[in-house]
């Protein structure tokens, strides 16, 4: 056995290309299969291909009927369970501590349901939602929280954690979108599509509401149940319709509710969610259908019926299927799927009989040929999936050592440069925290700059509200620290500028030059004093031009000032004395003239008595 180990591990494996292994094999049975398979479908999918058209659309709209009225039914379902115990007496809505655990193990009955809740009239709040993971926390406030909203995290026995991991300050559940959409209707129904006030991330939801009476019929409060929307997109994706097929939900305003794609159907700008036109999805087939139904239907309001409508998109046919779909609760959606004319061949020949014999009878005589290469091609394959994997989960230390029988040129390669590639990428992410740790100190020193600057330092919003300062600018207008300086200056305008028409001339310095320079004006102090200060500032634009902000350094010119002021009147002064000394030598200077002197000699001599007479 050892001998026999020996010569196995001295042997060299004959090494064979790829293109031999596998074109030569398959490129006849290819071309005659393709060939059959190609004239077939040729011959008999012009016939069936509206037919089919129909028949998957109609398939696929039913589906997607059923799955909305089932997902969307159960949230008032749960509503209506809670309603039904409150009113027999087997829930007290009063005793939080037992609602919590009823709502903790009702929404593990119902795993499409986000969030469980109930709000009343008096502020007070109970809520469990599910958490990524598998987790739940419950968010709670009465008596004991004040006016902010604590969530805690619950252990496996649905007991609550004491420490509370997030709050929100000053919550009233009466403001909620949910609340008042039940307050108004008076009735069970929906809320409108809403960004979800969560811990987690941003996330778009719609919420089913139930008001709550008592038995005397007076308003109480409400229950409700989330669900969110993204889970509706999942569902969609899904559904195999064909490599190019979509489906998309719209609300009658045009706003993207849900999608088979991956493309988002809203954006998030500064924490809050946008949704997204269908017209302006990042998917160039919704983009373009949207942009098609509009030359059928210049207002979504006008499909009241189920309709299919076939039009081009870059020169494909297009097979659409455009549905309405409400609910008895108030949902008004309109359903689009689309599938191009293209995809529908493939579907065809997957389903005509005589494609399928041939395609059997040529795989039969494909799959003995090609099992020794195929086995040679995929075990490499597999082994280095197996090791991407590894990779993908951190470990970079894996390598791929193939060892097989057949060893291919081409894959041989592929696993020296996969090996190669994992050498490189562990000292990417060695080299990538070394600069983590360089910008971090960075960032360290930038703070430190800012926090100690003898100037002062400032961002402000073109509405004329302070942003950021520094504590050496809150020091100069007299405030004990930067937040309070924040918070006291609503309106920089008129609290900080004595000459209110120097702010306009600031603003459009920054609007049309995108800065200014030793720009100087008296400004107002905590106490209202006034003191003369220099700003340098620009103005911080983002890409279309907007000014999303100012920044800049301000400085105290006030002592400068003075001394400006006494030097000019000293100038003036001195002026004066100038003057006058000027013109006493210039008096001088003609009085101790010949020509004076001559004068003065003859009116001396001139007797005036006769010269009167």
């Amino acid at each position: 056995m050892i001998g026999k180990t020996v010569n196995k591990t001295h042997k060299t494996p004959r090494k064979f290309r790829l293109h031999t292994a596998l074109v030569v094999p398959f490129v006849l049975q290819t071309v005659v299969a393709v060939g059959l398979v190609g004239y077939l479908s040729f011959q008999s999918g012009q016939r069936s291909i509206n037919n089919l058209a129909t028949q998957l659309l109609d398939s696929v709209n039913n589906r997607v009927n059923q799955h909305l009225k089932s997902y969307l039914t159960i949230p008032h379902q749960v509503n209506q369970i809670n309603n039904d115990n409150i009113q027999l007496g087997l829930l007290d809505i009063n005793d939080f501590s037992t609602t919590r655990q009823y709502f903790w193990k009702l929404i593990q009955r119902f795993p499409t349901t986000g969030f469980i809740a109930f709000g009343n009239e008096q502020q007070e709040f109970i809520g469990v939602e599910r958490l990524e993971g598998g987790k739940f926390s419950a968010e709670i406030k009465d008596k004991s929280t004040g006016v902010d909203k604590l969530v805690y995290s619950f252990d496996p026995q649905g007991n609550l954690i004491d420490q509370p991991i997030g709050a929100s300050k000053n919550y009233l559940p009466t403001s909620r979108p949910w609340y008042r959409a039940a307050k108004e209707a008076n009735k069970p129904t929906w809320s409108k599509i809403y960004q979800f006030s969560s811990n987690q991330s941003v996330r778009l939801g719609i919420t089913a509401v139930q008001p709550y009476r008592d038995r005397a019929g007076t308003f109480v409060g409400v229950l409700s149940t989330d669900l969110v929307i993204s889970q509706i997109s999942d569902f969609l994706s899904q559904i195999k319709i064909s490599p190019s097929g979509r489906i998309f939900i719209m609300d009658r305003e045009g706003l993207l509710v849900a999608s088979s794609t991956k493309s988002p159907i809203y954006t998030v700008k500064n924490g809050k969610a946008e949704r997204l036109a269908a017209s302006a999805s990042s998917d160039p087939f919704i983009q373009a259908t949207k942009k098609s139904l509009s030359k059928y239907f210049s207002d979504l309001n006008q499909i009241t019926k189920f309709q299919q409508i076939n039009f081009e998109i870059n020169g494909q046919r297009q097979f659409v299927l455009v549905e309405p779909w409400q609910d008895e609760f108030g949902l008004n959606w309109v359903v689009v799927t689309t599938v191009p004319e293209l995809d529908f061949m493939a579907d065809i020949n997957a389903n005509n009989r005589n494609t399928m014999l041939l395609c059997l009878a040529t795989l039969v005589l494909t799959i003995l040929l090609g099992i020794l290469t195929a086995r040679s091609i995929t075990l490499p394959i597999i082994k280095i999936t197996k090791v991407s994997k590894e990779i993908a989960t951190g470990n970079l230390d894996e390598r791929v050592d193939t060892n097989n029988f057949i060893e291919i040129q081409e894959l041989d390669a592929l696993e020296n440069s996969f090996n190669s590639m994992a050498v490189q990428l562990k000292s990417s992410f060695e080299n990538l925290e070394a600069k983590n740790e360089e910008l971090r100190v960075a960032e360290e020193s930038y703070r430190g700059i800012f926090e100690n600057a003898l100037d002062g330092i400032f961002q402000s919003s073109p509405e004329g509200r302070f942003i950021k300062v520094n504590p050496a600018l809150a020091k100069i207008y007299g405030y004990d620290s930067p937040r309070e300086m924040i918070e006291t200056i609503t309106g920089i305008s008129d609290q900080i500028y004595v000459d209110p028409e120097k702010r306009a001339e600031f603003k459009e310095l920054l609007e049309t030059q995108g800065m200014a320079k030793d720009f100087e004006y008296r400004s107002y102090c905590k106490d209202r004093s006034i003191i003369w200060t220099q700003i340098d500032a620009r103005a911080v634009k983002d890409s279309t031009g907007k000014i999303l902000y100012y920044e800049g350094l301000v400085q105290n010119i006030s002592d400068r000032k003075r001394r400006e002021d006494d030097l000019r009147k000293q100038l003036e002064e001195l002026k004066i004395e100038i003057d006058h000394t000027k013109r006493e030598k210039e008096v001088a200077m003609l009085t101790e003239s010949s020509f004076f002197q001559e004068v003065k000699k003859e009116m001396a001599e001139v007797n005036l008595d006769e010269f009167w007479s």
